[in-house]
């Protein structure tokens, strides 16, 4: 078996598409009368498409207005985070996955969000590519971190100490900076050397106005990983 690797499951049909494989076996973990949590990404998408056909008695609970604005068409009960002092089970992507349960999440912006419910969440499950799973965190994917916008100045003279070049992430669609949805900063942090990136993490998320950063620290019970090659989608644990 290969190295933190659990069980395998194979794609019940050869035209089924990998998204559709790693849905299929993610579904029967939702259990009427749950409350859920559901991330943002296309595979999160179809996941909420799906259980709206099966398990529509839950309560939703989302750190992404897309995945928000879906759930609620699809005529979940949706209610804010803030509601919640409880999740049963939570579903997300990531950018970068390691063995040990530790996972990059860095394109969305709304990593804060995304902590609060994978902290609130008795199962937090991540459902990717097999490719993203990697013996070492690669450094093309940023450390991002959400900041409020007084201690920028702080947390780019910080990065930079530790070794480190910050870019402050600016809009595609307007003139102007990308802000999260509490009007902080988002600044993509890349290193050399990811060697060390909980000590990295830990100081970073320490700093003052740091409200938080898109590592995730033992957050994941286990993940849901489908290979492109062989049609197959494996657990981590």
């Amino acid at each position: 078996m290969q190295k933190g690797v659990g069980a395998v499951f194979t794609a019940p049909q050869l035209n089924m598409t990998l998204k559709q494989a790693i849905v299929t076996q993610a579904l029967p973990l939702i259990k009427p009368g749950m409350v859920v949590g559901f991330g943002g990404g296309t595979t999160v998408g179809e996941l909420v498409r799906q259980a709206a056909n099966l398990v529509n008695d839950i309560t939703v609970v989302t750190p992404s207005p897309t995945t928000r604005q879906l759930a609620t068409v699809l005529g979940y009960t949706v209610v804010s985070p803030q509601y919640c002092d409880r999740v049963d089970l939570a579903f997300d992507g990531c950018d970068q996955l390691d063995h040990h349960g530790n996972a990059l999440k860095s394109g969305g912006g709304i990593h804060t969000d995304e902590k609060i419910i994978a902290s609130l969440a008795d199962e937090y499950w991540l459902l990717a590519p097999k490719q993203r799973l990697v013996d070492e965190f690669d450094t093309a994917t940023p450390l991002v971190l959400e900041v409020l916008p007084a201690a920028l100045a702080l947390t780019m003279r910080a990065i930079s100490d530790l070794g480190g070049q910050a870019t402050l992430r600016t809009a595609t669609n307007r003139d102007g900076f990308t802000l999260s949805d509490r009007g902080n900063l988002l600044i993509d942090c890349h290193f050399a050397s990811y060697a060390h990136l909980g000590a990295l993490n830990q100081e970073l998320a320490t700093l003052a106005g740091v409200v938080e950063t898109s590592y995730f620290d033992q957050l994941v019970t286990n993940a849901l990983l489908g290979d492109e090659e062989t049609g197959k989608v494996t657990t981590l644990f």
